[in-house]
Formats: structure tokens, C-alpha cells, sequence
């Protein structure tokens, strides 16, 4: 818990005002029901107005308004270390997880991302929000009572103490490693059945047109072993959970209270101990109650706590003492190898992209184009050898520069909830309406976005809907408008109809001047123009040249170019 400890480490004046605060609350709360006890006495054998029963409404009264004050201002002030500490954690998050290599979110998938920045966050809501004014409750209240029962009576105060101690008895029972697999079992089928859940609602066109298979078979699944292992939990901890709420209940505490008194003796017991006890046994066992209600919360607060830590924890991508700057727009790979979760992806990669040259990689799917691209842009670091950009390792290269250097447009293109206009200018937000707007025009954008209803100010999701072509075009333009000197450029049209993609791959070429692009690409009559073609297979470099050259050769590339070429043709005789 250290990252947590340190993140704690500024609000704890406001943490050990609020717990001393909640003390006072506690003690306050008692007093009245202590007042009550000796005013049944008092009352008996005194006119209603004595100064002894005045004493007493008095203390009630101030006691009860020190508790209905301090109580809600203790709440208060742990609620709001709650929110401030939940800001500076997805702050913190945001900022690390930005740094830490594509390969963990890919092992984690998106949500596992969303459970940490939302789920374990939201998570400790009840380890600061509500512990610590809880556990001075459950300290203090019970201690204090006691200690005023033992002076009261204390046969009385022992017996009344049975029953809280086996309904503490029983709480550690259900807390204790001999439950912890169940606990555990019930909580992963829950959150698997979030997952599926999850997919199965973003998924609905394949529910529906395959009803009994895939992802409704997979939540079917989930549903079934979430109601067999939540069964299973609660017929484990079912018996001891309900006999404890019988044990700390009122009717079975005043009865209980009662069968005391009748066992020590009536005589023996005055009616001011008797009145105490009926009013304060029930205010004792109260904290005791609490602790089965915020069990489970505390729990999964501490475990969101320990994965946060772990994520915190987990290096993030380093950043260069003395950053160096790229001297040129050149990009070079020296004997560079990847892999990732003991699967080799990259095996000694060679290549150089000379500066504002156009290079297109190609190769079958699953052939590591995409990993090059992100190993070139450092998502994550090569296992070994060296990827150089304008002559520098680009581990040495401050990443905010590096950004500044690649203008990068995917496959699987994404946009912001922001204005069209301010998601082309992403690179470039000072970039003027003109600027936009023409380049806009180069990716085939500008008349559609002028018929929308708000143009260019319409945003995105809450004006307008993006379609796939629709966002590869925009990551285009946002590509075109950067002053980046080089592009990575990820089938950038795959989601795009042919004559928009002649268009797109004309207006790449215009702008080429001067940058260094590298362009993955499956179409390979789209890159037939490329200076240097390389052809990726099971992650080495098979070969390498211009498409005349790898066209008269007798290898991966013609193979390639000759079955595109056949499908071609079939599809045009189709239609």
C-alpha cells in the first residue's frame, strides 16, 4: 500500500480530523441514551424539574447536537479527501499509463483498462470514505459502552458481552483464509460476467444473427457460473451471515438483556442499570453490524488498492537523461528483434528508410507490420538491437519530441469528443480555419463536413456519427496538416472505397515532398510507386526492392501480387 500511503500523505490532517472528530461524535452519541438511563431514575425520585434531571436533559441535549454535527462534518471532510485522492489517481494513471508499452494494454485489453481507471479507483471509495470513521465506530463505541457497563453491573455487562463477541467471532470466521477461495470465486465470475456482458452488449449484430454461438454462448456461460459459485458462497456463509444478524438484532439483544437480568436476579439489578443496558446494548452491537455490510467493500477496496499499486509499480517506457534531437528525417532498424509474452514477433530486422523517401512494407497478416510501425513510433522497446530515428536511438530521444517528429495514421483510426475542426488540427491546433479546411479537401472530407448541419464546429459523437472510411480520412488529414517529418501510415484506406482511395493516394504523394513515409500496406497495387519495397514474413525481412524488381523475382512478393491480381480479376468478371 505505499503508493496509496503516499498519495494519502497530503490529506492527513484532514484524515486525522475527521477520525478525531468521528471520536467525539461517537462518545456523544452514547450520552444520550446514558442520560435517558439515569433520567428514568431521576424522574422517579424527583419533581421533573430537580436540577439532577436538568442535568441530565442538558447533557443530552448538547451531546446529541456535538453528534449530529461532528458525525456529518467527519463524513464530510473523508468524502472529500475520498474525491480529491480519486482525481489525483486517474490524473496519475492517465499520466503513467500513457508511458507504459503497448504490449501491457494489449495483455490487458480495454476492460482492464477501464477497471483500473474507473473501477478500482471508484473501489476505494469505501477504504477512505467510509473506513476511517467506521473503525473509530467500532473501536471507541463498543470499548466506551462497555467500560460504562462493567461500572454499571458488571455480571450484567459479561453477559450482554456474549453475543457481540460471537457475532465478531462469526465476522473473522467469514473473513478468514477458509472462505477467502469462495470470496474469490464469487468475485471473478462477477467480474467475467461484466466482461461478457460488456461484449455481449457491443456486439449485438453478431448475437443476433448467431444466436446460440460465440459471444451469447460465452455470457450464457458466465451467467450459469456466476449463479453456481454466488450459490455455492452463499450456501457456505449463508448459515453464519444470518445467524449473526440474529445475534446482533434488537428484539434478540433486549430479550437477551432481559434473560440477564432475570439470571443475576432482579433485585440485584436497579432499574437505572436495566434502562441503561436496554438502550446501550443495542448501540454497542451496532459498530459490530457494520463490519458484515463493509466487509465485502473493505475487501475489494484492498485488492483495488493492491492492483493499483502493481500498476503504478509497473516501469513505465524510461525517458533519456540528456535527450538528444534527431538530425534528419531517416529511419533505421539495426538487427532489431521483439517479442512479446515469449512469442518472437520481429527476428533481426535490417532496414533504413532514407530521408523523404517513401517505403512500403508489406507481407501476410500476422507478419509483424504493425509491431515495426510501433516499435519505430517507441510504443514499447526492441528486446534487442536498435531503432534510430534521424540518427538517434530513439530511446534517447524525449518523447514529446519524438511525437512531434512521426505523424502516425492506423488502421483502426479513432477520433476525440471534440470538434471536427480541433480533431484534424490535433497535431496543429493553432492551425487556422484555411488550413484545416485544405486539407480536409485532400482527404476527400471538406464538402461532406460542409453539409452538416454545424460544419466543421459539429463534434463528434454528440453531432456526428463517424463511419470507418470516415475516421481513416480524418487521420489522414490530421496526418497531411502536421509538420511531423515523417508518416507511418498503417493501411491508412483499408475501410475506404476505391476511387476516394485514388483520390487519398494522390494527395499522400503530393504532399510527400520532403517527408519520409512508410506505408504498410495489404493492397499492393497501392504501392507499386514506393522507392523501396520490404516483404515481412513470420517476422524477418524475405525481401526487399522496387515492385519491378521484386516483381521479376521468383518469391513472396510476385506470389503475393499474382493471387491479388487473380481475386482482382474474378471480382471484376463478377460484377
Amino acid at each position: 500500500m505505499s503508493h496509496l500511503s503516499e498519495m494519502l500523505r497530503p490529506f492527513r490532517a484532514r484524515l486525522g480530523l475527521a477520525i478525531a472528530l468521528q471520536a467525539v461524535a461517537g462518545i456523544c452519541s452514547l450520552l444520550p441514551l446514558i442520560a435517558l438511563a439515569q433520567l428514568a431514575d431521576s424522574l422517579r425520585q424527583a419533581p421533573p424539574l430537580a436540577s439532577s434531571a436538568m442535568s441530565w436533559v442538558t447533557v443530552a441535549v448538547l451531546a446529541s447536537a456535538l453528534w449530529l454535527c461532528g458525525q456529518p462534518l467527519a463524513l464530510h471532510l473523508t468524502h472529500q479527501v475520498d474525491a480529491d485522492l480519486g482525481e489525483r489517481l486517474r490524473v496519475r494513471l492517465a499520466e503513467h499509463l500513457q508511458r507504459l508499452p503497448l504490449g501491457w494494454f494489449a495483455r490487458l485489453g480495454p476492460e482492464g483498462v477501464t477497471r483500473y481507471a474507473e473501477q478500482d479507483v471508484r473501489a476505494l471509495h469505501q477504504l477512505v470514505g467510509h473506513a476511517p470513521t467506521d473503525l473509530v465506530n467500532l473501536l471507541l463505541i463498543p470499548l466506551a459502552t462497555l467500560a460504562y457497563l462493567l461500572w454499571s453491573n458488571s455480571a450484567l455487562a459479561l453477559w450482554c458481552l456474549l453475543p457481540l463477541a460471537l457475532g465478531m467471532l462469526g465476522y473473522w470466521r467469514l473473513g478468514s483464509a477458509h472462505y477467502r477461495e469462495d470470496v474469490a470465486g464469487r468475485n471473478g465470475a462477477i467480474q467475467r460476467l461484466f466482461s461478457d456482458y460488456s461484449q455481449f452488449a457491443g456486439n449485438l449484430g453478431l448475437v443476433r444473427q448467431f444466436p446460440d454461438a460465440g459471444i451469447h454462448r460465452r455470457m450464457q456461460e458466465a451467467v450459469r457460473q456466476f449463479d453456481q459459485r454466488f450459490s455455492h458462497w452463499v450456501s457456505r456463509a449463508g448459515h453464519i451471515s444470518a445467524l449473526i444478524q440474529v445475534l446482533l438484532s434488537a428484539p434478540w439483544l433486549l430479550g437477551w438483556v432481559v434473560l440477564g437480568t432475570l439470571f443475576i436476579g432482579v433485585t440485584e439489578v436497579g432499574a437505572v442499570q436495566v434502562c441503561g443496558f436496554l438502550l446501550l446494548v443495542r448501540a454497542m452491537a451496532a459498530p459490530v453490524l457494520a463490519m458484515g455490510h463493509g466487509f465485502d467493500a473493505l475487501n475489494n477496496a484492498h485488492v483495488s488498492a493492491q492492483r493499483l499499486q502493481e500498476v503504478l509499480s509497473t516501469p513505465p517506457l524510461s525517458e533519456p537523461d540528456a535527450p538528444q534531437s534527431p538530425r534528419d528525417a531517416s529511419v533505421e532498424m539495426l538487427d532489431v528483434s521483439f517479442a512479446q509474452d515469449d512469442v518472437a514477433i520481429l527476428k533481426s530486422i535490417n532496414l533504413r528508410l532514407e530521408p523523404g523517401t517513401t517505403t512500403a512494407l508489406v507481407g501476410p497478416s500476422g507478419a509483424g507490420k504493425s509491431t515495426l510501425a510501433g516499435l519505430i513510433a517507441r510504443f514499447m522497446d526492441v528486446d534487442s538491437g536498435q531503432v534510430r530515428v534521424g540518427g538517434v536511438d530513439v530511446r534517447q530521444i524525449a518523447s514529446r519530441q519524438l511525437q512531434q517528429h512521426l505523424a502516425l495514421v492506423f488502421q483502426q483510426a479513432g477520433a476525440l469528443r471534440l470538434s471536427l475542426a480541433q480533431n484534424i488540427a490535433l497535431y496543429r491546433p493553432a492551425a487556422s480555419e484555411e488550413q484545416i479546411r485544405a486539407v480536409a479537401r485532400a482527404a476527400c472530407l471538406d464538402s461532406w463536413i460542409m453539409g452538416l448541419p454545424k460544419g466543421y464546429a459539429s463534434v463528434v459523437d454528440d453531432d456526428v456519427r463517424l463511419s470507418g472510411g470516415e475516421l481513416q480520412r480524418l487521420a489522414i488529414a490530421r496526418a497531411l496538416l502536421s509538420n511531423a517529418p515523417i508518416l507511418l501510415l498503417d493501411e491508412p484506406t483499408s475501410a475506404i472505397d476505391p476511387q476516394t482511395e485514388r483520390a487519398l493516394r494522390s494527395a499522400l504523394r503530393d504532399d510527400a515532398a520532403g517527408r519520409t513515409r512508410l506505408i504498410i500496406a495489404h493492397r499492393l497495387e497501392t504501392v507499386v510507386h514506393a522507392e523501396q519495397i520490404l516483404v515481412l514474413c513470420e517476422g524477418r525481412i524475405v525481401q526487399r526492392g522496387c515492385h519491378a524488381h521484386l516483381l521479376a523475382m521468383d518469391g513472396l512478393y510476385r506470389q503475393l501480387w499474382n493471387e491479388q491480381m487473380s481475386t482482382a480479376d474474378q471480382l471484376e468478371f463478377v460484377s
